[in-house]
């Protein structure tokens, strides 16, 4: 059973093996979510489907959004 999360552009993701991953951009066809775009901790983006995306088991990773936002509040 995959976990199921909605592609949140600019959010941090993690999955199962430790992997980070951020949401770059999405593309809709139609009105329906089709493509999104995830940015590797390297640089390297890379384009997948959405039902690719949705085997992916992600979570959001919340200590890269604690410590983006604990940065922003310095500047």
């Amino acid at each position: 059973m995959s976990i199921q999360q909605t592609p949140v552009v600019g959010t941090w993701y993690v999955n199962l093996s430790g992997q980070l991953l951020k949401v770059w951009a999405v593309s809709y066809a139609g009105s329906r979510l089709s493509k999104v775009v995830v940015e590797y901790l390297n640089g390297t983006r890379t384009v997948v489907d959405i039902d690719q995306w949705n085997l992916l088991d992600l979570e959001i990773n919340f200590q890269k959004i604690a410590a983006r936002r604990h940065n922003s509040e310095e500047h």
